[in-house]
């Protein structure tokens, strides 16, 4: 794992700044700056020295060093955070108090502001370690189209992403409760838009039993993920390629249609539909599996068509008034897997890396949707943003 340790000194220098100023503040207080402003600076170093020793310890990129290894190192990470954020958040707002003119009424209420909106933020992180990733939720979305068969009026589509398995370690109860709440919203068909896995395949065998009960009448089809080819460790090649056949033959034995950088056509009576599904597609970071161009060059215009594509930055790329494509479904930023409500509208640091990162986008006549997926990957934590199932109804 790499350790950026220039921005990590800054965020550690930061902190220790909050820890002074609230120090300071409560020696100022009868009733604070006694025992209690000790305590806190007590704790305090120990919060430091636990983030430092687990950023020290010995970190390896190689298959050994496991997903659910990486997300226990993570969520030490989280715990000093939700320590920070709060108490940051607090000393902000706190400064809002401090101008002399101000009325008494007016600094009693920037005091209980810092205070409110401090404990907000630390029942959001609790909530977003041991609760939010555990309840899914599931988004109805439709979607309209003049191109769409009339057989096909009403064609239910489930799409899941995402499911990181390696974060639920061996522990399958959520995955199967995901599994009863697909097949409940009896799909025609379910499409699954990548990321099994977080590192390695064997991330996946207890999950097995789980996944292989998804029904639809149609079948699952499946894309790869980023993290679905072995390129998040430091395998020989040889090693990499056999351990992401054995995810692709897995992924058969699960009863799923894998599509490669292909197409497979979904039949209602006379009519049918074409679904193409294409490998990642990465701007640089990791490989481009990617190969719409050529996948895509034998299908009609005039045929309604649904491309399945991890990474949702291939919609402005390549599909948006560059193709006949009529849907796209994605998944692969998670939301960042943090999204704050702002008066009715949701915001996301997701938003400073993708434009479109989570949700339904319509332009020209053309949709993509992007699903904020199951799992998890880094951070074990979810804030504001629940595992999500979408149900996307196709409407003539």
């Amino acid at each position: 794992m790499r350790i950026f340790w220039l921005p990590f000194i800054i965020v550690l220098l930061l902190n220790i700044a909050v820890d002074y100023y609230i120090y300071s503040e409560m020696k100022k207080s009868k009733r604070l700056g006694g025992e209690l402003s000790r305590l806190h600076i007590v704790l305090a170093a120990v919060a430091h020295v636990a983030i430092i020793i687990t950023l020290l310890l010995p970190f390896s990129d190689t298959a050994e060093f496991s997903a659910t290894s990486m997300g226990n190192v993570m969520k030490v990470i989280w715990y000093y955070f939700m320590f920070y954020v709060p108490k940051a958040i607090w000393a902000l707002f706190y400064q809002l108090s401090r101008p002399k003119p101000l009325p008494r009424w007016l600094r009693i209420t920037a005091k209980s502001l810092a205070l409110i909106l401090a404990l907000l933020a630390l029942n959001a992180m609790w909530l977003g370690v041991t609760s939010t990733p555990y309840k899914y939720e599931v988004k109805q979305v439709e979607i309209s189209s003049e191109r769409l068969p009339q057989a096909f009026d009403g064609y239910r589509i489930v799409q899941i992403s995402d499911l990181h398995l390696g974060t639920y370690e061996n522990d399958t109860t959520f995955i199967a409760e995901c599994v009863d709440a697909v097949n409940a919203l009896k799909p025609d068909v379910i499409m699954f838009t990548g990321d099994l896995v977080s590192r390695t395949t064997d991330e996946a065998y207890s999950f097995t039993g789980s996944l292989s009960r998804l029904k639809a009448k149609d079948g699952i089809l499946s894309i790869l993920g980023n993290h679905d080819y072995d390129d998040y460790t430091d395998m020989p090649p040889e090693q990499k390629r056999e351990d992401h056949e054995m995810l692709c033959d897995l992924i058969g034995e699960l009863g799923w249609q894998l599509l490669s950088n292909e197409i497979t056509m979904l039949h209602q009576g006379a009519d049918s539909i074409a679904v193409i599904g294409t490998e990642n597609f990465s701007k640089g970071h990791t490989p481009n599996y990617c190969k719409l161009e050529t996948t895509g060059a034998n299908i009609s215009d005039s045929t309604f068509t649904i491309l399945l594509q991890h990474n949702p930055q291939l919609w402005r790329e390549q599909v948006l008034g560059k193709s006949s494509i009529d849907l796209m479904l994605s998944g692969h930023t998670h939301a960042f897997q943090i999204v704050i409500p702002f008066f009715g509208r949701k915001i996301s640091p997701a938003r400073l890396v993708y434009r479109e990162w989570g949700g339904l986008y319509s332009e020209q006549d053309q949709h993509l949707y992007v699903n904020t997926g199951i799992g998890m990957v880094g951070v074990p934590a979810r804030v504001g943003v629940p595992p999500e199932i979408t149900l996307i109804t196709l409407k003539k």
